[in-house]
């Protein structure tokens, strides 16, 4: 690992990055994330025929999102730790309230996806008997947008105090303008990412159709694009000397 990170291929060689040498705090979230994807693939039951061998296979598709969705968050986490090495108590304090929302975060998360890969499955093949014989007791689709919702939003919200904190210990950490600046963005973009969620959630206690809530989702790319077009016509004019 310390040989991969002395390398930083790949990575933004404008930042000086001051977590090289990975912390008892990145060991144990290494550990909780790898628990996280566990809990994912041991909630499928194991087959013990081949008829629950050949279904089984149909969970590949929301496992594979499921595990994605986690890497999307461990990477930013990964991140976050080789930027700034911060190994102080409000770190170790946001990062175990991250970590303890993961692991909550799992069930719900595997929960939605293979609702919606079973929803499609059945759209396409006319066929809506196995999913409303699996899915009949979810009852109140709502608590299930509710559930999920909350816990994205209160883990890109952690990961945005994470970068707060970064950002406003950037004199200790002797960070330059352009240091400064991509912290500053890094606590805009986990703000946006954790307001989508957040708003579903909240239309789906007020009693909004959790299929609407779903559909919130779907303000993420317009979002982010424009977002991201704000920020690189902000560092253009900044940094110019970086285009």
């Amino acid at each position: 690992m310390r040989e991969l990170k002395d390398q930083l291929v790949g990575l933004d060689p404008k930042f000086k990055y001051r977590g090289l040498n990975q912390t008892r705090i990145e060991t144990f979230s290494d550990a909780v994330f790898a628990f996280t994807v566990t809990l994912v693939a041991l909630s499928s039951s194991v087959p013990e025929t081949f008829e629950e061998l050949k279904e089984s296979f149909r969970d590949i598709i929301p496992f594979f999102l499921c595990a994605v969705l986690i890497v999307v968050i461990w990477y930013q986490h990964y991140m976050f730790f080789l930027r700034y090495g911060l190994q102080d108590l409000r770190t170790v304090v946001i990062n175990t309230f991250l970590l303890f929302v993961l692991l909550i975060y799992v069930y719900p998360l595997k929960f939605l996806m293979t609702f919606l890969f079973e929803l499609y499955f059945a759209i396409i093949t006319d066929d809506f008997s196995r999913f409303k014989s699996q899915f009949a007791g979810i009852g109140d689709g709502s608590y299930l947008m509710t559930s999920y919702g909350l816990g994205a939003s209160l883990i890109f919200l952690s990961l945005s105090l994470l970068y707060r904190h970064a950002y406003k210990r950037s004199e200790a950490l002797g960070m330059g303008d352009y240091e400064t600046f991509t912290t500053k963005i890094s606590v805009q973009t986990n703000l946006l990412l954790s307001s989508i969620p957040a708003l579903s959630a909240i239309m789906a206690v007020s009693g909004v159709n959790y299929i609407i809530c779903g559909f919130i989702y779907m303000l993420y790319p317009p979002v982010m694009i424009t977002f991201g077009r704000i920020v690189r016509r902000r560092s253009s004019v900044l940094f110019p000397e970086n285009d």
